[in-house]
């Protein structure tokens, strides 16, 4: 029996009985839509899991720290300590798959501009590096540091000219309209004695106010970094300088680091260099431990989602198993008549599973169609949470084969069931 022959008989067995086809192939519509609009909600949530650990800092930034947690063998364990310094920092850049690193150091400072004082978290940064970590302003450059200079730069932080205040009445830097009266053109100064500020130590013969800097702010941090935007920046050189200046107002170790940024080339060199690193005995952390661990919630989650609809996808295998043995019972004697004539056994078998396959073919594109409507509902209610449904390319394709394949597993049974079926005794059956 040729292909195209054996397709058009099997499409006319289906149409002389269209109700029970609709009807089956209804069956197979609303399983193949309910597993891929559940799997669609599985894709779109993990796609809002992955941009907000994105949003969150570079899925390529590790982030290493002087401590280091070891466990013990018999349980527990202890911390570990180890320097960060500029001869680790050297080492870490020559690590294989290490495209950047950068020296962190904090420290906490208050910012004057007239009567107006504000408080500020400062992190010293290497400006020629930031931009490869994320570090994006809203205006202006990184700071840079003039050795010698009696000025130092500043980039601001997002939302530091709304926190200036009057330290005597505690009354806030605004205007009628609420809008800052401190801006970006005022001019800054800058100080780690905060008794110089409020006072608590005037009385004390032993204490000696401390310096007060001119700062020039050179930029503004971008409200986009959600990592970032609270610091003020600094250059990592001019913060040790000044440390120096004020050790008795900053607990800082001019010699170390508080943290260092270390940037990969790739998602996939994050593994090997945290492990370089962890070698070296400094603890690390990246988002990526966390997306992963994500993911694989995700993962469970999109497993449960698509049990759920594969449940109305095997109620219509089971349909499909019904209608095509349905049919053999029908077609006895239609079907002992054709193995008289000399029909092979295999053609009866592939005439069966073809009638499957269309069904699983016909349900699938329908499945398929509707659950493109129903992805674009949900999106368009619930769109707006940041979840949405997403159907990939991949999934399309998946499920309609998927139906297909369903279907014709569902009608290997009733296909083999004919194929052995006696001639005789079919052709006697009423």
């Amino acid at each position: 029996m040729k292909f195209a022959d054996l397709l058009k008989m099997a499409f006319m067995n289906l149409w002389r009985r269209k109700l029970r086809a609709v009807l089956t192939v209804l069956g197979m519509v609303i399983g193949v839509s309910s597993i891929v609009v559940m799997m669609s909600l599985g894709v779109g949530i993990r796609k809002a899991t992955i941009e907000s650990y994105e949003n969150m800092g570079s899925l390529t930034n590790i982030s290493v720290s002087s401590w280091r947690w070891v466990e013990n063998p018999n349980g527990g364990g202890s911390s570990t300590e180890t320097k960060l310094d500029k001869k680790a920092v050297e080492t870490m850049r020559q690590i294989p798959g290490v495209v950047a690193v950068m020296p962190q150091i904090n420290a906490y400072g208050i910012l004057k501009s007239g009567k107006w004082v504000s408080d500020a978290s400062i992190l010293a940064i290497d400006g020629n590096v930031a931009e490869q970590f994320g570090i994006e302003l809203s205006e202006g450059r990184f700071p840079e540091y003039k050795r010698g200079g009696s000025t130092y730069e500043i980039v601001l932080s997002e939302s530091v000219l709304s926190w200036f205040y009057d330290p005597n009445t505690g009354k806030q830097a605004a205007d009628r309209d609420g809008n800052p009266r401190v801006t970006m053109d005022s001019r800054f100064q800058l100080t780690f004695d905060y008794s110089s500020i409020f006072g608590g130590r005037n009385n004390d013969p032993d204490y000696v106010p401390g310096k007060t800097y001119r700062i020039n702010a050179v930029g503004q941090v971008s409200p986009d970094n959600n990592e970032f935007s609270w610091y003020c920046l600094m250059d990592i050189n001019a913060l040790q300088m000044l440390a120096k200046e004020n050790s008795q107002f900053m607990s800082l170790d001019t010699s170390s680091y508080n943290s260092v940024l270390v940037k990969c080339d790739s998602t996939d060199s994050v593994a090997t260099v945290k492990e370089a690193i962890d070698a070296m005995g400094y603890g690390t952390s990246s988002l990526q431990d966390s997306l992963e661990q994500a993911e694989q919630q995700m993962q469970q989650i999109q497993y449960l989602l698509g049990a759920i609809g594969g449940v109305s996808l095997l109620v219509a295998a089971i349909g499909i198993m019904n209608t095509m043995m349905m049919s053999i019972y029908e077609r006895t004697r239609e079907i002992g008549i054709i193995k008289v004539l000399g029909c092979r056994m295999d053609n009866i078998a592939e005439l069966f599973l073809t009638e499957a396959a269309f069904i699983g073919l016909f349900g699938g594109a329908l499945g398929l169609g509707i659950s493109y409507g129903l992805a674009a509902l949900i999106n368009h209610f619930i769109g707006s949470s940041g979840f949405n449904a997403l159907i990939p390319l991949w999934l399309a394709l998946g499920a309609l084969i998927f139906s297909i394949a369903v279907a014709i597993i569902s009608g290997l049974y009733p296909a083999i069931r004919a194929m052995r079926l006696s001639p005789l005794t079919a052709i006697r059956n009423e």
